[in-house]
């Protein structure tokens, strides 16, 4: 399956020329499609306007906390890896990487107006992109290219590998996507784990616990020496989740040791 991506690599890469020549990018999700220019966020007046709004509403149900931002570069392509506890968890981070622009993709369901449309509303201010975990094979491989292009432009990419949340608070099994793109991008990845917003539920939302981010040092995948099959891209997936668990006390790392 993966030397068939690569085989029809040209096919795509054809494809996002078109894209950058229209400079829309067009997602489809369940209500609709999402679509994007690739604009850097915090140029947008809605992202300056809502960013004090959406930070101090988040600090006054949590007590917030970042750690090791020292370890994340100024500028230049890089991939930041994060942990999903909660789904307040991507405001969290877009706002722990100021003043660095982000994009980060995201499971399609926070970008349905329905149930709750401010999550969509957030979404779009902060420039994020949906990715369909049973999307078809050219909805994935869009959800990839849109990442490289990212990146090409030096603004950071961030994923969530787990595809969601995970209910039991601690590291569930990732996804090889993330692999993917750090492989053929070949820029390097920076762990970012989150811990404390598992806490919000139930009456928890009234205990203001405290959420702490902490950024990890900068690293990048080992050589494969060849095509990235399954099993490779499974080890280097325990490889980048491991490099989250050392992040992360013990009773977060689910089924990954830290590396």
């Amino acid at each position: 399956m993966i030397a068939e991506w690569f085989k029809t690599r040209r096919y795509f890469d054809s494809t996002k020329q078109k894209q950058n020549k229209a400079s829309v990018y067009e997602f489809p999700i369940k209500y609709g499609i999402i679509k994007r220019r690739l604009t850097r966020p915090t140029s947008k007046i809605s992202f300056k306007v809502a960013r004090p709004i959406v930070e101090g509403a988040l600090r006054s149900i949590i007590r917030f906390d970042v750690k090791g931002k020292e370890n994340l570069p100024s500028n230049g392509p890089i991939i930041a890896v994060f942990n999903h506890l909660h789904l307040i968890d991507p405001p969290l981070h877009i706002i722990s990487i100021l003043p660095r622009d982000s994009i980060i993709m995201a499971k399609e369901e926070l970008f349905y107006y329905w149930p709750i449309p401010i999550f969509r509303i957030l979404m779009d201010i902060a420039e994020a992109y949906p990715v369909r975990r049973r999307g078809t094979p050219e909805e994935r491989q869009l959800a990839m290219q849109y990442a490289e292009d990212v990146l090409a432009r030096g603004i950071l990419f961030g994923v969530y590998p787990e595809g969601t949340r995970s209910k039991a608070g601690c590291l569930k099994e990732a996804y090889h996507g993330c692999a993917l793109i750090a492989l053929r991008t070949g820029v390097p990845l920076i762990p970012v784990s989150i811990r404390g917003t598992e806490k919000l539920r139930g009456i928890g939302w009234l205990t203001r616990p405290k959420v702490t981010i902490t950024f990890g040092k900068l690293f990048t995948l080992p050589s494969i020496g060849g095509e990235p099959t399954e099993e490779k891209l499974r080890e280097l997936t325990e490889y980048i989740m491991g490099k989250v668990a050392a992040i992360l006390p013990p009773e977060y790392h689910g089924r990954y040791k830290p590396c």
